[in-house]
């Protein structure tokens, strides 16, 4: 048995690395489901932080307030968790392809490299969000009954940013190896934490908002800390020897390259979002029902927009090791495949949002609470709109993690910045604003947005420019 930088194989040709997979050989539909189903589970469960805070914030801690605290707050977060995700995308795409080309001496660097660097920049981005908090929401509009409640959640969230960085760069770097398996386990036993610390601090010790901040700390902290026991102590061949840490700057470029496109995408749609936010705010003026109406569409939107992101995330895996591996035809028609999939899940939430909307939204605060009624008329007027984005996003989405896949970060983050700046952000703003304006008009604007940036990357697509100049 040989060993190169740290991995051991029984041959040269063969990676002995525990839960890897090799997405280059096999059944398409077979790799893609069974590498994007536990990325969608993945996903789900991490979805529920948020939503299991609003809804028992919503039951047990504040009615209409707290939950236009966590509407609010968890917006700011969301875009954090954006950022962070589409960052260390760049690590599953790095890996993935010298996974992919069987390079496994900068394999073994990418680890490290990933590590290291994620613990530097969750410094800086935690002293940013805790200064910064105050000033977030005053430029949020929020309501001035929401405002104390809003300031604590972000607050308190924002210290766990190093666990939400650090959990998410550890998966980044199984699922460059083909394992979305071992970052469901994780983040599922954190979400399970999770709820019973928001049943306890929120319900039990009627902490409000403070608590479900608390509770989702607390659990990000178990799903950094499981990660990164089982890289440790699993056969993955990496030491865990200081000079393996070692920051490689060649290594920290292309990562970036790759990954600060997709994060800055994903931090100015959700600026733009957090500008969406505001207008609903104004809207609402010292009346918080249609924040709180928004922000409850905005959790179901989470849910109904996962099978579109984890499978885009997973095409990035996907594509990565394939373009590695010089088999471009295989990655488009993994592409194709993965559309195919998620537009009937969009299919399924956007019918479920239309039919039963009134029910739907009705999930998330407690409907003898003050203001509930209105709450809900708010929410369900913008969910009827909205919804019909389920059914446009699936080439959005799944486009930009083919094209991420590919390297080709910076086009992915043009298009979906220039439709969101140029349609979904004008045209909310401008619908808000006309005589009779509800969160119906408002939430026109998402599909419209989406129709745009649709045609630019069908158009991209067909052009076959995102390949190498080697492969044409």
């Amino acid at each position: 048995m040989a060993v190169y930088y740290g991995f051991s194989f029984k041959n040269e040709g063969d990676f002995m690395i525990n839960g890897t997979k090799n997405l280059t050989r096999g059944s398409m539909t077979g790799n893609l489901l069974v590498f994007a189903v536990p990325f969608l589970l993945a996903n789900l469960v991490q979805a529920m932080y948020s939503a299991v805070d609003l809804w028992v914030v919503g039951k047990f801690g504040g009615g209409k307030i707290g939950v236009a605290a966590v509407s609010n707050g968890g917006e700011v977060m969301h875009l954090v968790m954006s950022f962070i995700m589409g960052l260390t995308t760049g690590a599953t795409v790095l890996i993935g392809r010298y996974f992919g080309a069987g390079d496994k001496r900068n394999t073994s660097r990418c680890i490290g490299m990933v590590m290291s660097f994620s613990l530097l920049m969750s410094v800086f981005m935690t002293a940013g969000l805790v200064l910064l908090a105050p000033l977030l929401v005053s430029a949020l509009h929020v309501p001035d009954e929401a405002v104390k409640e809003t300031i604590q959640y972000i607050s308190i969230c924002s210290w766990g940013v190093v666990f939400i960085i650090g959990y998410n760069a550890l998966a980044a770097i199984f699922r460059g190896f083909g394992n979305s398996v071992a970052p469901l386990i994780f983040v599922g036993v954190a979400c399970l934490c999770n709820i019973v610390g928001d049943v306890l601090l929120v319900a039990k010790l009627e902490m409000g908002v403070r608590g479900a901040a608390y509770a989702t700390i607390i659990s990000q902290a178990l799903s950094m800390l499981l990660a990164l026991f089982f890289l440790w102590k699993g056969k993955f061949g990496f030491k865990f020897a200081l000079p393996n840490f070692r920051i490689n700057w060649k290594l920290v470029w292309q990562y970036l390259k790759i990954g600060i496109p997709i994060g800055l995408q994903s931090i100015l749609i959700g600026l733009s979002f957090l500008f969406i936010v505001s207008i609903v705010n104004a809207m609402g003026g010292a009346d918080s029902a249609p924040a709180a109406g928004y922000g409850i569409v905005n959790r179901i939107n989470g849910f109904a927009m996962l099978p579109a992101m984890s499978f885009a995330m997973a095409l990035s895996a996907l594509t990565a090791q394939n373009m590695g591996a010089n088999k471009p035809v295989r990655a488009i028609k993994t592409l194709w495949l993965a559309i195919g999939y998620t537009w009937a899940a969009g299919l399924i939430f956007f019918s479920l949002l239309q039919f039963f909307p009134e029910k739907m939204v009705g999930l998330f605060i407690d409907q003898n609470s003050a203001g509930a009624d209105e709450v809900i008329r708010n929410g369900v007027l913008y969910a009827r709109s909205f919804s019909i984005d389920y059914i446009l996003v699936p080439i959005v989405f799944c486009t930009n993690g083919f094209f991420n896949g590919c390297g080709r970060s910076f086009f992915s983050m043009a298009n979906n910045i220039a439709c969101t700046f140029l349609f979904r952000v004008p045209i909310s703003y401008f619908f808000s604003i006309m005589a009779g304006a509800t969160l119906f008009h408002v939430g026109l604007a998402a599909p419209m947005a989406s129709v745009a940036s649709n045609i630019v990357a069908l158009i991209y697509l067909f052009s076959g420019r995102w390949r190498d100049r080697k492969e044409k």
